[in-house]
């Protein structure tokens, strides 16, 4: 088994030498570090959406907010 962790182990150094060539920067070698993806799922949009029509009735009922001004931003976004 350690014959085996000495092999995975220079695998895994040699892929990660080729993945500095090829996307490093050229005097650091170093990866540059990517953004995350923004996409958001149908799940996650329909439960944000749920959450924010709950807080525009809250404000409505608690009278921080007309019903003129929710139709409006709805009208909006």
């Amino acid at each position: 088994m350690a014959k085996y962790n000495e092999i995975a182990k220079k695998k895994r150094e040699a892929k990660a030498d080729r993945k500095r060539a090829i996307h490093g920067d050229p005097l650091t070698n170093k990866l540059k570090t990517r953004a995350p993806v923004v996409a958001v799922s149908g799940k996650r949009q329909k439960k944000l959406l749920r959450k924010w029509r709950r807080e525009q009735k809250e404000m409505v009922e608690k009278g921080l907010v007309t019903m003129e001004d929710v139709e409006m931003a709805s009208a909006e976004g």
